[in-house]
């Protein structure tokens, strides 16, 4: 009899404990096909863990009788001795709770699941839906998919879907299209969404287009993440060497002409900011330029190209080439404008070459106009015919060649002499505390192949110059030397060579001729030369011999020259 009631209430005990708790309602969905029965059961497997541990604990009731059965099977039974032990954890645990800081809210905002809408997908797309024992789901959608997840802004289309709630992924196979309207549209061969993270993997030919530019990012693969709560603007991730596109729009809403950029890795932040890392080429226009890394501000236009950078013009006439470890470019109205090099920077254009620690191209019609060099250290510009230093420099140009050098600083100025007049290795000078250098530009407009040729250098401030004057005897010569100084110094020029030279305020110099040649001196003692061997000479004949005329028939007379 005993073990009958024992049998009956363990039966009891496992039927009520197994339907204790309510269950959690399935999520609505709206079928598009035939969905399996079966599929929706769910499985209560925690109920009926709980379910055999009543059980258990009531059968070793019926063997030990000391053991009181549970009191939630019994409504008037007593609370047993260890209850008390047990309400006074769970106080504790809610305390716990209360102290530790609110990031479950947050958390919970931020990862919620994406609950599919395919109203707008095709007539013959098939769906298989299997509902899981934690209330969630697994989609499978064939034959077209056109949808999007509820409360979001987004549209997503594919050739196949499947979807697996419990995880927080969407994976979709086939003419990808993920869609922002009036922001972004990305299309690619396969995609996964993370719908907790929103976060959106595309791989395969994936381009990018951002609507409101009309630029792009193409490449194998790239990362996207939507705007959440947490994350204030989106951001594009493109890695494996892609390409961007980048158009600017002008006031009117014109498009300019894009700027291809290429680099080994793309970060586009709020369609605001782009990164580029490794190895960037940029092409814009007639300007390509090269760095390892790369940001482009799209709202105040200015790109910086960092490490080892490098533009240059490909148009012939309008080449310059400018290095520098960071430059940066300037745009207004969508074109350049402005280009500053820092660190150890080299400019090159027709004529001329400039080396300082910075310098700033300020350009028209992508031709150079203005040139400064300035910063740690000392400007350096060359022309084919002089060199100048100083401080810090202001240099004007036309049609890219030099019309104007201002050295301001203890300027300095070397120039070659005039070649078919002097040969000579060393260099004239003139120095003062600024430098004004014009150049004769007005022969450039008839004969472009010329090079510029200097016309007059102005020396101001603790002036002073050395020139050299060519000889009379011709250019082999040694040519004259003329030092001058004063507080101010003008020099003129004629086809290269010095014609001219004026001096203000405090005047004084030296003219120097050069001495005569040593060789050429008289008290040197000079070793006469010796004199050839003279020919041997015939003997000559011997006169014929005297007639002897008879002593009496000869007369002398005899005369003493006077002496």
């Amino acid at each position: 009899m005993r073990a009958i009631t024992l049998l009956g209430t363990v039966s009891l005990l496992a039927i009520f404990g197994g339907c204790r708790g309510a269950r959690r309602g399935a999520t609505s969905v709206t079928p598009v096909a035939t969905v399996a029965a079966p599929e929706l059961a769910r499985v209560p497997g925690a109920d009926s863990v709980r379910a055999d541990s009543m059980a258990g604990r009531a059968k070793a009731a019926g063997k030990d009788s000391a053991v009181q059965p549970d009191s939630n099977t019994r409504p008037d039974s007593t609370a047993r001795p260890d209850s008390a032990a047990l309400g006074k954890a769970r106080r504790d645990s809610v305390a716990a709770a209360r102290k530790r800081p609110a990031t479950k809210a947050a958390s919970s905002a931020t990862t919620r699941n994406c609950v599919l809408d395919f109203a707008d997908s095709p007539p013959e797309t098939r769906l298989f839906y299997t509902r899981l024992p934690d209330s969630t789901a697994n989609t499978f959608i064939g034959g077209g998919f056109v949808g999007r997840c509820q409360g979001e802004n987004n549209r997503i289309s594919a050739d196949s879907l499947e979807q697996f709630e419990s995880a927080g992924i969407v994976n979709l196979y086939g003419n990808v299209v993920y869609e922002e309207p009036n922001k972004l549209r990305i299309t690619a061969a396969h995609g996964t969404y993370l719908t907790r993270e929103g976060r959106l993997l595309a791989d395969g030919g994936v381009v990018a287009t951002q609507p409101a530019s009309g630029s792009t990012f193409s490449g194998p693969n790239i990362e996207y993440y939507r705007v959440m709560p947490g994350r204030p603007v989106s951001k594009l991730v493109a890695p494996n060497r892609p390409t961007a596109q980048l158009i600017e729009k002008d006031s009117t809403g014109k498009p300019g002409q894009p700027t291809i950029v290429t680099a080994d890795r793309f970060e586009d932040l709020g369609d605001t900011l782009v990164l580029g890392w490794g190895d960037v080429i940029i092409t814009r226009e007639q300007i390509i330029g090269r760095s390892d890394s790369l940001a482009f501000n799209k709202t105040t236009q200015l790109a910086r190209l960092v490490r080892a950078a490098r533009i240059r013009s490909v148009d012939t006439s309008r080449a310059f080439t400018l290095n520098g470890d960071t430059i940066d470019l300037f745009t207004t109205d969508k074109k350049l404008v402005r280009v500053l090099a820092l660190h150890s920077a080299t400019a090159t254009a027709k004529d001329l070459v400039i080396n300082a620690e910075r310098i700033d191209l300020r350009l028209k019609e992508q031709k150079i106009d203005e040139a400064y060099a300035f910063g740690k250290g000392r400007a350096r510009a060359k022309t084919p015919q002089q060199d100048v230093e100083a401080d810090s420099m202001r240099i004007v140009l036309t049609d890219q060649r030099p019309r104007e050098v201002r050295a301001i600083g203890g300027a300095e100025a070397k120039g070659v002499a005039d070649t078919l007049k002097i040969k000579s290795a060393d260099r004239d000078m003139l120095r003062g505390d600024s430098l004004f250098a014009y150049f004769d530009t007005a022969q450039l407009a008839t004969d472009t192949s010329k090079q510029a040729r200097i016309k007059e250098i102005r020396a101001f401030g603790n002036a002073s110059s050395l020139f050299q004057i060519a000889s009379k005897q011709g250019p082999t010569a040694r040519p004259s030397l003329n030092y001058v100084r004063g507080q101010r110094i003008f020099v003129q020029f004629d086809t290269g060579s010095v014609r001219d030279v004026r001096v203000d305020s405090s005047a004084s110099g030296l003219y120097l001729e050069p001495a005569a040649d040593s060789l050429s001196d008289s008290t040197v003692q000079k070793t006469p030369a010796k004199k050839p061997p003279l020919a041997p000479v015939a003997p000559l004949p011997q006169p014929p011999a005297p007639i002897v005329a008879p002593l009496s028939a000869a007369v002398f007379t005899i005369s003493r020259r006077p002496t």
